[in-house]
């Protein structure tokens, strides 16, 4: 049972809520950001199991890809990162958002906006025009990027066409 002093205690002071740090990415982040992306995509919505060699060709593809940019939440433990890359468009940079993720624990308690408000700050220093992305319809992964003003293109669609060996 919580003592009624901690419970009246609670109610005076307001929470204070720990600093996110968040920065550019480094290429040493790169063994963290892949164990991240491993134990994400893991749990609900997404259940995926992935291979931590696909995870490091995938994300070192990102990152080595010109005009390459990204973020990370955290100083010594990575705890979220947003990767992506710059592209040049007839009416502006774009910037093409790949991959981003928040660790399971960490997620719907605003580390993801302020990792969306970092990174847009940083592309409009760079004078990017617009973001996109990919992301699953209708799961919590759209609804969070459509909280940040994201949204559907009425202009462009994704059209996929599976390969199949003969």
């Amino acid at each position: 049972m919580i003592p009624a002093a901690i419970i009246f205690l609670s109610r005076i002071f307001p929470l204070v809520e720990k600093a996110i740090v968040i920065r550019a990415f480094k290429e040493t982040d790169i063994d963290q950001c892949v164990g991240l992306f491993i134990a994400t995509f893991a749990h609900p919505p997404w259940n995926e199991t992935w291979d931590p060699a696909t995870v490091r060709a995938r994300l070192d593809q990102i990152v080595r890809t010109p005009m390459f940019w990204g973020a990370v939440i955290g100083t010594e433990v990575i705890t979220g990162f947003a990767l992506g890359v710059s592209e040049p468009w007839h009416e502006g940079t774009h910037f093409h958002l790949r991959e981003m993720c928040v660790g399971h624990g960490l997620q719907r308690q605003g580390h993801g906006t302020r990792l969306m408000e970092f990174l847009f700050a940083e592309l409009a220093s760079r004078d990017t025009k617009r973001v996109y992305l990919l992301t699953a319809r209708g799961d919590q992964s759209e609804a969070f990027y459509s909280k940040q003003g994201f949204y559907t293109s009425p202009k462009m669609i994704l059209m996929a066409r599976r390969i199949e060996v003969v």
